[in-house]
């Protein structure tokens, strides 16, 4: 599947993409917010195998159109009739390609899937998108304590969540600031 942005589009993921998420979750200023990167190439293959097999799961590697290379990742879990969890948000792009690339999932995630709620559970220790959600139309719907196991250590998240109506905010928001940029 590929779903179409103007700077950006999403390919869904495959097993081919296994080396390129590999060295993104290696990354150290990235591994310090994730759940254990795999310690081997195939640890990552096989994640990838299982996971594409999952109905309530869809995961997505961001590509640059001008330059066709890959240069992140974002993707829906716990997907079910009313909502689903966006995240496996890592990118390397532009701020303008990182908001696109949450803009074309949320997008599809509210038409083509019909969701009524799209929420995001992020590493309270990772300051940079946590502050990036508080600025969207998204509603704070607080601290979820110690969900995540992180380098052995429980963390909390921070749960911010879209409605349709807060996320078409956030798109208008984003729209205006592109054109204002690219004229």
């Amino acid at each position: 599947m590929k779903i179409n942005g103007k700077s950006v589009y999403l390919k869904s993921l495959s097993i081919k993409d296994s080396y390129f998420i590999f060295n993104l979750r290696k990354k150290k200023k990235i591994s310090l917010y994730l759940h254990s990167p795999p310690k081997k190439i195939n640890d990552q293959k096989n994640w990838i195998k299982d996971n594409i097999k999952k109905k309530e799961t869809l995961d997505f590697v961001i590509i640059c159109k001008k330059t066709q290379k890959k240069i992140g990742t974002i993707g829906f879990d716990k997907i079910n009739k009313l909502s689903a969890e966006w995240g496996r948000w890592i990118s390397l792009g532009s701020t303008m390609q990182n908001i696109e690339a949450i803009i074309i999932l949320l997008n599809y995630g509210f038409n083509n899937i019909k969701l009524k709620k799209i929420y995001s559970l992020t590493n309270k220790n990772n300051k940079k998108v946590v502050n990036f959600h508080r600025k969207t139309t998204a509603k704070y719907d607080g601290i979820k304590k110690s969900l995540f196991l992180i380098n052995k250590k429980k963390v909390d998240a921070v749960k911010y969540t879209f409605t349709k109506k807060k996320f078409r905010e956030f798109e208008k928001n984003f729209n205006f600031i592109s054109q204002s940029i690219l004229q």
